[in-house]
């Protein structure tokens, strides 16, 4: 795929999907099938959605090479062109993720995900070096994700300017340790990137009032309907509405539930969202070990979020 279109199908709820497995753990590939198809279904398609496959929610790292590579062309072709997926490509070695970014190329992804190396900490220097590598290796278009809490390095404005010639480079999964780089990020580059928000629901209007186009979301995974409404809302400058169905769905989802079984001390992100999908009557299987699933206390609490935001959509 070109990177204009990339550019133009990166926008809406950016779905952090997850890898559904078997009970022994091993990959449930016409599951993934389905769930693509759910999410189509659903009413999130081009240009209000799209969908992240393999990243930290698709347990990615706990997965082979050739695993991702089996991910990946399954949730292309569930896709048929009628909801964008971009596929993660993290990695700690060049090489394996230049690899991974070629093969996701081939089989049609909308583009990639691509994020600084994890586990050792990363200079300005590495960062670029690592995302340039993969931009040079592939025609379809690149997302940029800041996570500094793995890779211990923040990206700042005179980073993002740096990023600006690499011309399939079309988007920024945006988080960022200082909340008036956020902002100013999104002002300033909204032209150039596309830029989907990972800053909290509270501030996905922010976001789009500031030049954004998406938010990320774990809950739109068991309520896919609801989430076609907040963007409908927030693409039409709607963001009163917005605001309200936000804080009914998403922060319920983290406030009300994931708050609790942090305190409980457990922690993850795929346990999080399986247990949601057990809730909501889709079930995706065990999270890998040494991720815990979530006890039944929790997945009651899920069951009762479901049940107060289920009619909306």
């Amino acid at each position: 795929m070109k990177a204009s279109e990339s550019k133009e199908l990166y926008q809406g709820v950016f779905i952090a999907a997850p890898t559904p497995m078997k009970d022994d753990h091993s990959l449930d590939l016409p599951r993934l099938g389905e769930l693509i198809v759910r999410f189509r279904e659903s009413g999130l398609r081009n240009g209000n959605a799209a969908c992240t496959i393999l990243g930290a929610g698709g347990e990615a790292v706990q997965l082979t090479i050739e695993e991702r590579k089996q991910v990946a062309a399954t949730a292309v072709e569930a896709a048929e062109g009628e909801i964008p997926v971009f596929i993660g490509v993290a990695h700690t070695q060049t090489a394996e993720a230049v690899a991974l970014a070629e093969h996701a190329d081939r089989v049609g992804a909308a583009g990639l995900q691509v994020e600084p190396p994890y586990y050792f900490q990363n200079t300005p220097d590495d960062a670029f070096a690592f995302i340039e590598a993969i931009s040079q290796a592939v025609e379809c278009g690149l997302a940029i994700y800041n996570t500094p809490w793995t890779s211990g390095y923040d990206m700042d404005a005179g980073f993002i300017e740096r990023l600006s010639p690499l011309e399939n480079v079309i988007g920024l999964k945006w988080h960022s340790g200082n909340p008036t780089a956020w902002a100013r990020v999104i002002r300033q580059y909204k032209d150039r990137f596309s830029i989907v928000s990972n800053y909290g629901a509270f501030l996905a209007p922010a976001a789009f009032i500031l030049g954004g186009r998406g938010y990320v979301s774990q809950d739109v995974n068991a309520v896919p309907r609801a989430h076609v409404r907040i963007v409908s809302h927030l693409q039409s400058g709607e963001y009163a509405e917005a605001i309200e169905l936000l804080d009914l769905v998403q922060e319920g989802y983290y406030r009300e539930v994931l708050s609790v079984a942090s305190g409980m001390g457990y922690g993850g992100e795929p346990n999080f969202i399986k247990a949601a999908m057990d809730a909501a009557g889709f079930p995706c299987g065990p999270a890998r070990l040494p991720t815990r699933p979530m006890p039944e206390q929790i997945r009651k609490k899920f069951e009762a979020w479901i049940e107060r935001v289920k009619d909306i959509g």
